[in-house]
């Protein structure tokens, strides 16, 4: 079963700590090694997009699992088998599935900075992964993670709102549980 929350959660404190270490890594880095500097520049650029991969699959299904279950739950999660390639429009349209008020949301949500953001992530992620080079404001993690950071929190607010995972003893999830209601 996946884990909702915890496992969302998880995702993103690896992340965090990833560009941590990377932060810390550049004071070792000679300024003679600027190769190297981009190549972990590249890295975190596509830990960024997998990221939101990642974390948008745990929270949707995590929230097919909240709302669902039995035949409608299978058919929901065989139709989601994971977040596709996540392009601005190809994500609102993921959203959109969810409902009308979830996608307009959405859309208000991704203002043009953050859509323009978006936008360069996927394709340094998918230029990098055909090997072609990037450099400048393209290749900075900041920007990634502080997006990665916003949509991760945008999902949990509006796919998990006010759910919490009920553990049994080896902190594995056994249900949900809605707070104040």
């Amino acid at each position: 079963m996946i884990a909702g929350r915890a496992e969302a959660h998880s995702l993103w404190t690896s992340l965090k700590s990833e560009h941590e270490r990377y932060l810390r890594s550049l004071r070792y880095i000679p300024m003679t090694e600027l190769k190297l500097q981009e190549d972990l520049r590249k890295y975190l650029c596509l830990r960024c997009a997998g990221f939101l991969e990642q974390v948008t699959h745990v929270i949707l299904t995590s929230y097919l699992v909240q709302k669902s279950s039995g035949p409608i739950l299978e058919f929901s999660k065989s139709s989601f088998i994971y977040a596709p390639n996540l392009r601005v429009n190809p994500f609102i349209s993921l959203i959109g599935r969810f409902g009308n008020e979830k996608k307009s949301a959405f859309e208000k949500f991704l203002n043009s900075n953050r859509r323009d953001i978006l936008s360069d992530l996927l394709e340094v992620r998918n230029d990098v992964a055909h090997g072609k080079m990037h450099g400048g404001r393209k290749l900075d993690p900041a920007r990634y993670v502080a997006i990665c950071e916003e949509v991760y929190d945008w999902l949990v607010e509006n796919f998990l709102g006010d759910s919490v995972e009920v553990l049994n003893e080896e902190g594995k999830t056994v249900g949900y549980s809605n707070i104040g209601r």
